[in-house]
């Protein structure tokens, strides 16, 4: 069973795929449209990117070289030509292939990775040297490295500490720099989701690759931003996590001593000489708790842009650490006594940046708790001190966790943020939930409200970290501007039930008339039964209107069916040494999608015949003064209630004399009825099964199997097939087939003494009276003449088997006669009575009345009574 993810990538894919291929057709033919290629390059792109989602490697690597492929012919490296486009369209062939496999199986087929690994190379083959190199590296997964890290000493150093904090206890820091492609929002790409996915994520710096545009020539669409980031996530997981952008990565370990400087503004005193000495005997002794207590202190009565404020927040960092770095507190110590930005007992611990730098990052004093927040913040603190009693401590700490960092988030205190972070870090490190429980009454008491009144710079609205959406609070919403139309995809089936409940309604609402006539028959209530009459009309009414509404959603365009026939012209033709233009009309053209599903196997025949049979060579052609280009038009229109189409060629078109000589050599026609035949009679022939006139069996023709499968998937759906034919101009074969399938129009009659017969709506002609002396026996058949046509005449009790004995009585009386056009013949079928004409639900016989012939199906009426409706083609 699949899931409602990869059912919903099959669908998307298959869309995809069929984009794609259409726009290589387009490109083989101008292979400079650049809105062509670009459409093809984001339709693999994007099928690359959702097949990620799954374990399909394979799928994986082929749709990638494709998109590689495309992407030289997109930058002018490589000519898109026929050949390429072959190689091309196999490869979406073999993915389609795929497809239908996940489809049925939720998964690859065996032997998935050798074929995707053959076609790989195939296609990589004609790539350029330095691109194919290319193409291999990024198959290869693997990100190139990071040179430049002078960018991690400009982050806040909130976001550097928390980073420092993570590799001081054990956790390998990772500096990742990613620059977007400029249309990776066509390729159905978000950086930012990407980096929302790492984790942990201890800084995220946005920036521009170029200066911003002026505001009138900015284009949303066009990226221009590089993403840098610190993370302590493993190596292969940011590897896998960016695989399929791997060449717009570089990444590179950053050592703890790299993430640390200290800077700010130059100023001293009393307390910091004496807390120098303290500091440095507590050092000595390793007395580490003591040491962080006295930070703690200290950092409360200094103020957050002070050089010293900066050391002591690092040293409370280094203090962090299971083991603490005695040379690195020594080294902050000493900044602290010193007091001297230029001065770095450890430069590659150290850094001082220059005090302009400073007063860009510091931000006003965020504001204290709400009551709100603050019954929150003390139910978590709570909550993590009876974790005492309990052995649930990573629990129970992970759950206030995301609680504190949710309520955080809500309130836009972003630098707090930070601080969470850190103090969960440290947590985690110790097993000791004290930092956290620290932290939480820090808040409470409000001596210490923000990270921000330590130096760190809050982030602003447009730049929050670690989810990228900018949030407005106080947007107002534009009640003037026009809702966006909504496409919601919607399961078959369930269309399907829907038309099946009209359908039931329609036989409901069918019961009334039925009612109305007994409530004034039997019980004798004329003014009930004409209410009853007045609620039919209304619920009719709905009901229609309902109807078609359904209807209007399970009508689809026919090209649903036309798109799959330019690769099949093109393919076939090649194949054939012709050259062939198609031409379509009329795609918008809607129908039931019944309808559309029965047109694909009739109008594949059709056009592979037109190829084989209908067009001749080039050569043929200009001997015969035509152009050595043939064209097939496909078009299709509405025809009142039925849907046209029409496939034309101007190939040699049908030679009747050469139908009937192939009629004959093959036994399906007799001499006598080929010299009878006319030619429209003798261009029917195709129509009949086994019948080809082909010298060879191939694989596009001779195996008599084709136009007479056409016939019987186009009448299954209660249409009508024709053939015209000029010898020497071309042939059209038109199909006219109803807009719907689901509702059926019939007219009722009587036969056999009072049983009840629907006749499709579609064969009937008219309805006529014939007087009894106007009817003629010619042999042992009857026939009636209808404005100087000679109409059989059958009677349908005989033909159903519920005959009464022949007898005509005088010339004055009548025959109720219904004229139905059958295969193209008119007949006469003489009936008892006739009834009225209604929609019904057709319900075809199954189970052991499957194989009766002679009937379409049933339908219930309104007064409960079975409906038989008769299947005119094999009744006569």
């Amino acid at each position: 069973m699949t899931s409602p993810l990869l059912e919903r990538f099959i669908s998307e894919a298959r869309d995809l795929l069929q984009g794609s291929a259409s726009g290589l057709l387009v490109l083989e033919k101008d292979p400079h449209d650049e809105a062509s290629i670009n459409e093809v390059f984001r339709s693999v792109h994007t099928l690359k990117g959702s097949v990620g989602l799954f374990d399909f490697p394979a799928f994986t690597k082929l749709v990638h070289a494709g998109e590689d492929i495309l992407s030289v012919v997109r930058a002018g490296q490589l000519v898109l030509s026929s050949e390429l486009v072959d190689l091309l369209l196999d490869a979406l062939d073999q993915v389609s292939s795929w497809i239908d496999h996940i489809d049925t199986h939720g998964g690859m087929p065996d032997g998935a990775d050798g074929v995707s690994r053959d076609l790989t190379l195939v296609l990589r083959a004609v790539l350029p040297s330095d691109a194919g190199d290319a193409g291999e590296a990024a198959m290869d997964s693997t990100a190139s490295e990071l040179k430049d890290l002078s960018w991690v000493g400009d982050l806040p150093e909130a976001e550097r500490i928390a980073a420092f904090v993570a590799a001081a206890g054990g956790s390998e820091i990772l500096a990742v720099d990613y620059t977007p492609a400029e249309d990776c929002f066509f390729s159905g790409e978000d950086p930012l989701m990407l980096f929302r996915q790492l984790s942990p994520l201890h800084a995220l710096d946005i920036g521009t690759t170029t200066a911003w545009p002026a505001a009138d020539a900015l284009d949303p669409y066009r990226c221009i931003l590089r993403f840098r980031v610190l993370t302590s996530a493993p190596r292969a997981e940011v590897e896998q996590l960016f695989r399929y952008v791997i060449e717009q990565i570089k990444m590179a370990v950053v050592a703890p001593h790299d993430l640390a400087s200290v800077s700010g503004d130059i100023n001293g005193g009393p307390v910091y000489e004496d807390f120098v000495d303290e500091a440095q005997r507590m050092a000595a002794s390793g007395d580490w708790v003591a040491l962080s207590r006295s930070v703690g202190a200290l950092l409360e009565l200094s103020a957050a842009p002070l050089l010293v404020a900066s050391a002591l927040r690092w040293l409370r960092a280094v203090l962090t650490a299971p083991q603490p770095n005695p040379d690195w507190v020594k080294a902050l110590i000493g900044c602290i006594a010193k007091a001297e930005p230029d001065l770095h007992p450890l430069p590659a611990v150290v850094i001082a940046r220059p005090q302009a730098e400073i007063a860009v990052a510091i931000m006003p004093m965020a504001a204290p708790p709400s009551a709100m927040v603050a019954r929150i913040l003390d139910g978590q603190r709570v909550m993590l001190e009876m974790v005492k009693a309990t052995d649930d401590v990573m629990g129970r700490l992970a759950s206030v966790e995301r609680t504190v960092a949710n309520l955080l988030e809500a309130e836009g205190r972003y630098a707090d943020l930070v601080l969470w972070a850190l103090a969960i870090t440290s947590a985690g490190t110790d097993g000791s939930v004290r930092p956290v429980t620290a932290l939480l009454e820090i808040w409470l008491e409000g001596r210490v409200q923000s990270v921000a009144e330590e130096g760190v710079a809050e982030p602003q609205p447009a730049a929050e970290p670690l989810d990228g959406y900018q949030r407005r609070r106080n947007d107002v919403p534009d009640h003037d501007a026009k809702p966006a139309n909504r496409i919601l995809k919607v399961e078959q089936a369930k269309v399907d039930t829907l038309m099946n409940l009209i359908g039931e309604l329609v036989v409901s609402k069918n019961s009334l008339p039925f009612l109305a006539k007994r409530a004034e028959e039997v019980h004798g209530s004329r003014q009930m039964a004409r209410e009853i009459k007045d609620i039919y009309a209304v619920i009719d009414r709905l009901a229609q209107e309902m109807q078609g509404s359904i209807m209007a959603v399970r009508m689809l365009p026919v090209s649903e069916v036309f798109e799959r026939f330019p690769r099949l012209v093109r393919d076939v033709s090649r194949k054939l040494g012709k050259h062939i233009a198609l031409v379509i009309e009329g795609e918008d053209t809607a129908a039931d999608k019944n309808i559309i599903e029965a047109l694909g196997d009739p109008l594949l025949h059709i056009i592979r015949n037109a190829i084989d049979h209908g067009i001749e060579q080039p050569e043929e052609r200009e001997a015969a003064g035509k152009p050595p280009e043939a064209t097939i038009l496909v078009k299709a229109f509405q025809d009142g209630d039925l849907v046209v189409i029409e496939v034309s060629d101007d190939g040699r078109g049908i030679d009747p004399e050469k139908i009937k000589a192939s009629a004959l050599a093959k036994g399906v026609i007799d001499a006598d009825r080929a010299a009878r035949l006319t030619d429209q009679e003798a261009v029917n022939l195709v129509f009949f099964p086994g019948f080809s006139t082909a010298e060879k069996v191939s694989d596009l023709s001779g195996r008599g199997v084709g136009m007479d499968v056409v016939v019987t998937a186009v009448e299954k759906a209660g249409g009508r097939v024709e053939v015209m034919s000029r010898p020497g101009q071309g042939a059209t074969v038109r199909l006219s087939l109803p807009l719907s399938m689901a509702v059926t129009r019939v007219m009722m009659v009587e036969a056999g003494g009072g049983m009840l017969f629907g006749i499709p709506m579609d064969h009937i002609v008219e309805t006529v009276r014939v007087r009894r002396e106007a009817v003629r026996r010619i042999k042992n058949a009857e026939a009636f003449v209808l404005r100087d046509t000679v109409v059989p005449l059958m009677r349908l009790d005989r033909l159903l088997g519920v005959a009464a004995p022949m007898w005509f009585g005088d010339g004055d009386e009548e025959d109720a006669v219904l004229v139905v056009r059958v295969a193209g013949n008119l007949v006469g079928l003489v009936v008892d009575h006739f009834r009225e004409g209604m929609d019904i639900i057709l319900k075809p016989m199954d189970g052991i009345l499957a194989a009766v012939r002679g009937y379409s199906g049933t339908a219930l009426l309104g007064d409960g009574r079975v409906l038989l409706v008769l299947n005119l083609k094999e009744v006569l």
